[in-house]
């Protein structure tokens, strides 16, 4: 059975209030397209999660889809920190968990494995007990009389990664390996979206199992997205696309009236993930952010 979807539809999947945990870090493997298009569709209410993550929640804070946000960090790394999502947290027009990358991970371990807490040694001394109670909690070993906070479950309605390959039945794989940390919240989520820069012959991960990331029972569907993480990058393949960002933190420094014109036209606005691309640079701007090795 066929797990392949159109953007529209596997957005479609998507209520408002869910809770959304994006995949990929702040400048790479971010399934951009997915994003683009739950703006698109005018979501709202969202709760999203992410370890650490820039572009994605800022487009959706942006675009007003936000409620919450739970995150280790939300930056443009060397150009600091998201503008949108740090404006909007200032102005409390949405709610701000902060936690650290250790402590999401070890509580999207305990949903994932139906634990009451996942035991942790990250926050011990830090504030991060104090901003996250009823979310953590500091015990001791009773035998031992070690301290050690307690990460109570974090629950994930829907995971979105984005991945290089992928098969009709679900299967997917990012090439060469996982190095970051998507791996959590597709555990967690009771729903997983993949959105892919291929789909390839079942055959071709019946011939190599082992290179396997999701197996496809961790998958609800599968979207052919090419260049589906710009302007982030898919490392080995394509960079991010520094010129877009530089401009999109102009923008949003000009004031209110010329950022909305910059997001119409250079983000929501075209119809296609294809017209996106077109309203980027297109095929120049492919060839400029598209890795060689040699």
């Amino acid at each position: 059975m066929t797990k392949v979807r159109n953007l529209e539809d596997a957005v479609a999947m998507v209520p408002d209030g869910a809770t959304i945990a994006i995949g990929g870090l702040s400048m790479n493997a971010t399934p951009m397209a997915f994003v683009r298009e739950v703006i698109r569709q005018e979501k709202r209410d969202l709760e999203l999660l992410a370890i650490v993550n820039g572009m994605a929640i800022d487009w959706l804070v942006a675009a007003g889809c936000v409620r919450r946000v739970i995150a280790g960090l939300v930056s443009f790394e060397g150009l600091g920190l998201a503008p949108n999502f740090r404006r909007a947290v200032q102005a409390g027009t949405i709610e701000f968990e902060e936690s650290s990358e250790h402590i999401l991970i070890s509580r999207l371990q305990a949903a994932a494995r139906n634990l009451p807490f996942m035991p942790t040694k990250a926050g011990l001394g830090t504030d991060v007990l104090g901003i996250n109670k009823g979310r953590l909690r500091v015990d001791s070993d009773p035998d031992t009389g070690e301290q050690y906070v307690a990460a109570l479950p974090l629950p994930v309605d829907i995971a979105v990664v984005h991945v290089h390959e992928a098969d009709e039945h679900g299967n997917a794989r990012v090439n060469p390996k996982l190095i970051w940390m998507d791996s959590e919240v597709v555990n967690a989520a009771t729903t997983t979206i993949v959105t892919t820069e291929r789909i390839v012959p079942h055959r071709s991960f019946t011939a190599e199992p082992h290179r396997t990331t999701y197996p496809r029972f961790m998958v609800d569907a599968v979207v052919p997205a090419p260049w589906g993480a710009y302007p982030t990058s898919s490392f080995p393949e394509y960079t991010h696309d520094k010129s877009f960002y530089e401009e999109y933190v102009a923008a949003a420094g000009s004031g209110r009236e010329e950022f909305e014109l910059f997001f119409k036209n250079r983000v929501a606005g075209p119809a296609t993930h294809a017209e996106f691309i077109d309203a980027n640079g297109g095929a120049g701007k492919i060839i400029e952010i598209r890795r060689r090795t040699s």
